[in-house]
């Protein structure tokens, strides 16, 4: 999705002044910060990107970073349908508790087990890497309507697997009669200067996770 949310490689924009400094300075961040990961409901997914990407471009320009998860979280209760529009709206109104059967909310000392844990999200691989480390390839220069997780600055850059992680979630939107099947996902590596021209430092190294969905042999370019 090439929108405004997507910033990087983009001159012009500068830090707000309030989301400078050490994190979760307020009150209210840490208390989002402790909500996000204490949400282990089944079915529910969290604010994801996909959800930061319905921000309004002025609003989200002008949001402050944790007011932005905020903003992604209330999105995906809503998109759940586990809370509705007047309930976040009205929070000391009366609520509808949704019904998730032997469902016991995780306490602090559960949330940080899980942060602790491996929670990587990998998928039992029923299909074989279309690549390995060390492998040379070219990111499909696609620009879709939907949620990407491809850097707009990647895309039609070449760079090298630097490592294999299995099969993930794919978290693309996926439209029509596209059928991802099982991805795997890797970090490819690209140099400064292959992403950003002259203006790139050559011993430079940025890193991007990527799927086989996004990804061709560079000899095929």
């Amino acid at each position: 999705m090439n929108t405004i949310h997507d910033l990087g490689g983009m001159d012009g924009f500068t830090l707000p002044e309030r989301d400078q400094g050490p994190a979760l300075k307020e009150d209210w961040e840490r208390a989002l910060w402790g909500l996000v990961w204490s949400q282990a409901i089944p079915g529910y997914s969290g604010g994801l990107r996909v959800d930061l990407e319905r921000i309004p471009p002025d609003l989200y320009l002008t949001l402050p970073y944790y007011a932005k998860w905020l903003y992604g979280e209330e999105q995906a209760l809503l998109r759940s349908e586990l809370a509705t529009a007047e309930e976040l709206e009205n929070p000391d109104g009366p609520l509808t508790m949704p019904d998730f059967p032997n469902f016991t909310p995780p306490g602090p000392a559960e949330t940080i087990q899980g942060l602790a844990s491996d929670n990587s999200d990998e998928r039992k691989a029923t299909v074989a890497p279309r690549f390995s480390p060390g492998d040379e390839v070219l990111v499909k220069n696609q620009h879709p309507s939907g949620h990407t997780r491809v850097p707009r600055y990647a895309r039609g850059h070449q760079g090298v697997i630097q490592a294999h992680h299995g099969v993930h979630r794919y978290l693309d939107d996926v439209v029509g009669n596209e059928d991802p099947n099982q991805q795997h996902l890797y970090t490819v590596t690209f140099t400064g200067s292959e992403l950003w021209g002259d203006r790139g430092n050559p011993n430079d190294r940025i890193s991007a996770e990527l799927w086989d969905f996004h990804l061709e042999p560079a000899s095929q370019s």
